[in-house]
């Protein structure tokens, strides 16, 4: 999956008052393929580096916890060369389940959470846009060798406007989830940053409610906007 200094606004909302209300987070379930005794790993996407882990036993496996605010983690069984992504979960203090019928990543089912959910919703829009935008590329490429310039030039065209429709989509999920993790983590959760201007990522930082705009994911937003700025 792949992101102007600004102050802060005075007397908003300490960073502690987003650690989750909950008691902690459960990811339990079970992957059909897994080798009795097979580790797993739960890595924080962002820091790589392990938040939790646990041992497979009668087929089942739970890794319990608790996190200051959400997190994109990874879930891996084994470690090093060998060691296999089972599946990208935003992580809060919730009840997490997780099923496969292999440990294969697309066959591999998170289900329980909202913010998880959220943000697959995005994912499967932006993938059939990135999938029409990887087919005209294609096609762009044999006119051109045909050759046709015009006509490879037109399908070109039609990539650009399409990347547009993807940083329009990701921009209209930033705002319906602006009080969630969901929006505060897309924005560099996608894989349109080589495309996205800082004004792109001061957009969608200012979409944020200023809870949100504080948070870890919040800043990193706010981060990428100078950088990109800088750029110019």
């Amino acid at each position: 999956m792949k992101l102007l200094v600004l102050a802060f606004v005075a007397g908003a909302l300490p960073l502690a008052s987003l650690a989750q209300t909950g008691t902690g987070y459960e990811i339990s379930g079970q992957i059909k393929g897994l080798a009795e005794g097979t580790r797993l790993y739960l890595i924080d996407g962002g820091r790589r580096v392990r938040i939790d882990s646990a041992t497979v036993q009668q087929g089942q496996f739970a890794l319990r916890g608790r996190v200051a605010e959400p997190v994109h983690t990874y879930l891996y069984a084994g470690r090093g060369p060998a060691s296999v992504k089972l599946a990208d979960i935003l992580l809060d203090n919730q009840r997490v389940q997780v099923s496969g019928a292999q440990p294969v990543y697309d066959d591999v089912t998170v289900s329980g959470s909202d913010i998880d959910r959220q943000w697959k919703e995005w994912f499967r829009d932006d993938t059939r846009l990135a999938q029409r935008r990887a087919d005209l590329g294609q096609r762009a490429a044999a006119r051109l060798a045909q050759p046709d310039t015009t006509g490879a030039g037109a399908l070109r065209h039609e990539r650009a406007q399409v990347q547009r429709e993807r940083i329009t989509l990701l921009k209209g999920y930033v705002r319906r989830y602006h009080d969630t993790a969901v929006g505060a983590a897309l924005p560099t959760l996608c894989t349109l940053g080589a495309s996205l201007s800082g004004a792109d990522y001061q957009e969608m930082y200012q979409s944020l409610t200023p809870r949100w705009q504080q948070s870890t994911l919040g800043r990193e937003v706010l981060t990428q906007a100078a950088k990109r700025g800088a750029r110019k």
